[in-house]
């Protein structure tokens, strides 16, 4: 082997392993911007608590006010109302999740429910067992957004902020993709207000936030199912 080609095997795996880094870096780097101009990490990690108030579409005719309470760590409660009668579409009081049947016209336990965290996934991920990677740019509605993907063990989520203002404009998991629009700021945190959902196996939702309320005292009784 001739010197020359020696010096360029070695220079093309420094270049392989400098971008890898840079990859690494950059999903990290990406990550960190977005969770700052959304309001800050250490704001972020102040959030205790919230109170989300709207509109889910279901369907052409489908359209129920919804709210949603959130409480760190995992207690939450989701209820549309319909024909003026609250019903739980999932709850979780701490130990159990819950949902209303129909046939029964009760809540009762979900098998099996695995509580959402307070945090999104992308806080902390590291620390939490995740490894973020850039995977490159793609297009949505027209903007132009970075691809990071978060994976852990077999669970895998892709999410794209935009190049413009690193807001996560759409994510995807294996059961569903979701759309993000219409930020806003409440309490200097901003939020999308807008949220279309599209499940792998078919259909599709939207949900309007029109009121949302950061750090609320919410009564325990609202997590007694």
């Amino acid at each position: 082997m001739k010197m020359h080609d020696f010096r360029f095997i070695i220079f093309c795996f420094l270049l392989i392993f400098t971008s890898l880094n840079l990859n690494a870096q950059t999903a990290e780097q990406i990550i960190h911007n977005h969770l700052e101009s959304s309001g800050g990490t250490a704001n972020w990690k102040k959030l205790n608590s919230i109170i989300l108030k709207g509109d889910v579409i279901l369907g052409l005719d489908q359209s129920y006010p919804m709210s949603v309470y959130h409480r760190r760590p995992y207690e939450k409660k989701v209820v549309f109302t319909v024909e003026g009668k609250e019903m739980l579409n999932e709850g979780y009081d701490g130990k159990n999740g819950w949902t209303y049947n129909e046939l029964s016209g009760k809540n009762e336990i979900l098998k099996n429910y695995q509580p959402d965290a307070f945090d999104s996934d992308i806080m902390d991920y590291a620390k939490k067992g995740f490894t973020a990677n850039y995977t490159g740019k793609s297009t949505s509605d027209g903007k132009e957004c970075y691809k990071v993907e978060l994976t852990k063990n077999v669970n895998k989520v892709t999410y794209c902020f935009s190049t413009q203002n690193y807001a996560l404009l759409w994510e995807e998991n294996k059961d569903e993709k979701l759309f993000y629009y219409d930020y806003k700021k409440f309490n200097g945190l901003e939020f999308a207000t807008r949220i279309v959902g599209q499940p792998k196996d078919g259909g599709e939702y939207v949900i309007h936030f029109s009121s949302i309320q950061i750090n609320p005292t919410i009564d325990d009784k609202v997590f007694k199912f």
